[in-house]
């Protein structure tokens, strides 16, 4: 995945908001505005960047009662699920999809699956803090996290007009990066799966005199 530095994204900000540097207080609202920003924008579309396969291992859990699952919401590797397969669909032809429902920080299949292991295909987890040092901030969230700090910026000083029409551009840039992240995957198109009926069809012919 491409990425950017903290630094780099800050530099532009205090250009943006046209000082030379933050104050301590300043930079701390910002560093908050910009981990509330990524955490909002990671689970906004399913991002081919951020998504990623692991291998999980099923198992029977007793509080709560499930007697196959997999405990989700503590994991270090996965925060969305988006799906579940028997096995990787990336590196398996025979790999097929499995059913399941997401209970109580709990990934719970059916009881009668009979899996021990399952690949989840989901997103992966974001970073507890993006503040210095950081180099992993994603590129395609340069344009939204930058507008939305100085929207962030304008409003903790009072311009609230400002503010508003920073926050504006930056939901658009969004949106243009959720457009492109589906306009990449098909995530917006209709697939209709046709099944061959399992009985012979009449072929009707009309000749028009």
């Amino acid at each position: 995945m491409r990425t950017v530095s903290y630094t780099d994204l800050k530099n532009r900000f205090t250009s943006a908001i046209g000082v030379d540097s933050l104050l301590t207080a300043e930079e701390t609202a910002f560093k908050r505005s910009l981990n509330d920003r990524v955490r909002g924008a990671w689970t906004r579309s399913k991002w081919p960047e951020l998504t990623d396969v692991v291998e999980k291992t099923v198992a029977a859990v007793a509080d709560p009662p499930f007697d196959k699952a997999v405990r989700i919401d503590n994991a270090s590797d996965l925060f969305d699920v988006f799906s579940v397969w028997n096995k990787n669909p990336f590196t398996e032809v025979s790999a097929v999809q499995r059913s399941f429902s997401l209970v109580n920080g709990y990934l719970v299949l059916p009881a009668e699956n009979s899996d021990t292991t399952v690949f989840v295909v989901g997103s992966t987890v974001p970073a507890s803090d993006y503040g210095d040092g950081t180099t992993t901030l994603p590129q395609f969230m340069e344009r939204f996290l930058l507008s939305a700090g100085v929207a962030d910026w304008y409003r903790a000083d009072g311009q609230n007009d400002k503010a508003a029409a920073e926050e504006v551009r930056a939901e658009n840039y969004l949106l243009d990066e959720i457009d492109r992240a589906e306009r990449l995957q098909s995530q917006n198109k209709i697939v209709i799966t046709q099944y061959q009926a399992p009985w012979p069809t009449l072929l009707v012919t009309q000749t028009t005199v």
